[in-house]
């Protein structure tokens, strides 16, 4: 490979018309077309117009929508969209838009509903007087003492029942009685498996699990219950989720204040109605 002084003389090596040629700032580009830049002006301040408006809308009271009803109200023409079909093929859904800055996180979290889509029968076995009233508290189907291992060990409590059983480190001698009953049906308490511990709240928790949501689209979707739930039981799943939404919000950083819209309860096959949230 030849050398660079011995294919140009010296004497234009050394000019500096040569060492600009050779300069590694970065070029100046020109100047965009003034038309694009106030095409892009405008769209972006269209954007803001349609933007202000929706909050705006979203600041006025549900009730000022045309398709307004109370949550029972609404529940009466949503389950008579669902006549003649399974439990499992319709579900009750709710949908909120998010009105928050571009740039702003997309909100995400989980609700822990007060009537599970999914029951799971927990038997939960422990000495402790306050511990049974927490579990039963906190949604096991069924809590006590000793004497329910006696129960079972006497065939008086059928376990088929139960989704599974969890129980605390002092009760766990008195469980070897029954080993032989609980054992083949997959429900016998261990360490290993994680079902047997102090803390049974949280165990209770875990198992019954909770209902994850994340924006989409500025949008937020989510299953609140069956068409067979009560209204009470649909409204403690609503206030649960409303709860959880606005707990997102509060963690989410923002410069402005982020604002939950018109919020829609719909069925699987049922039409989109404006509820309070």
């Amino acid at each position: 490979m030849l050398k660079l002084s011995s294919r140009i003389p010296t004497s234009i090596i050394k000019s500096k018309d040569f060492i600009k040629t050779f300069s590694t700032f970065k070029p100046l580009l020109a100047p965009k077309n003034k038309k694009d830049l106030e095409a892009k002006k405008a769209l972006e301040k269209k954007q803001d117009r349609r933007d202000a408006l929706k909050k705006l809308e979203a600041k006025k009271p549900a009730n000022t929508s045309p398709l307004f009803m109370t949550i029972p109200h609404a529940l009466q023409y949503l389950r008579a969209s669902e006549v003649g079909r399974g439990i499992n093929e319709s579900s009750i859904t709710i949908q909120t838009p998010i009105l928050k800055d571009r740039g702003v996180a997309p909100l995400q979290g989980a609700v822990r509903l007060p009537k599970p889509l999914k029951e799971t029968k927990i038997l939960c076995l422990t000495n402790d007087e306050i511990k049974i009233k927490e579990c039963l508290a906190n949604g096991a189907f069924m809590a006590g003492d000793s004497k329910l291992i006696d129960d079972i060990f006497n065939g008086l409590l059928n376990v088929e029942q139960f989704d599974k059983i969890l129980a605390t480190p002092e009760i766990e001698p008195l469980l070897r009685k029954v080993s032989k009953i609980l054992g083949p049906k997959g429900l016998m308490p261990n360490i290993k498996r994680g079902t047997i511990s102090d803390d049974l709240n949280n165990l209770i928790l875990s198992t019954l699990g909770t209902q994850p949501f994340r924006e989409r689209n500025n949008y937020i979707s989510l299953t609140i219950g069956k068409c067979n739930f009560t209204d009470l039981e649909i409204l403690n799943n609503i206030l649960a989720t409303s709860k959880a939404f606005k707990s997102s919000i509060s963690v989410t950083k923002s410069k402005k204040p982020i604002l939950l819209g018109q919020t829609i309860l719909s069925s699987t096959h049922g039409p989109g109605i404006v509820v309070n949230f």
